[in-house]
């Protein structure tokens, strides 16, 4: 799915183990778009996750509380020297419901930092 060494890609790569209600297909999208190190924050994780079991355990969370969120990147990513952005929305029920942006900046074999922001809930 992601493209070898394109910042944007993997970031929408990643962004697709949101939507993924699988947990195997989901352990599959994260291992493809995360470098081995790496750390994940946004304003509704208790704290930074830097490790598989941790996005793959918020991934879950996720699922259970939002079972119909759609997570939809909005437009095509924005890539300067290895670190890309993209806006997304996620639909409840096929409604509007938040608008994000993430940031994610290529490490060895994946991202290594990414960042969500919520615009609006």
């Amino acid at each position: 799915m992601a493209e070898a060494g394109n910042p944007g890609e993997t970031l929408l790569t990643l962004l697709s183990a949101w939507n993924e209600a699988d947990a195997e297909a989901r352990a599959a999208i994260l291992d493809e778009a995360l470098a081995a190190s790496f750390t994940y924050a946004d304003p509704h994780a208790p704290a930074p996750i830097t490790d598989v079991e941790g996005i793959a355990a918020y991934l879950k969370i996720f699922r259970d509380n939002l079972p119909d969120a759609v997570l939809l990147p909005v437009g095509t990513p924005q890539v300067t020297h290895g670190t890309a952005m993209v806006r997304a929305r996620i639909d409840r029920s096929g409604e509007p419901f938040a608008r994000l942006v993430y940031v994610g900046t290529l490490g060895e074999g994946g991202l290594a930092h990414v960042a969500g922001f919520v615009e609006s809930e």
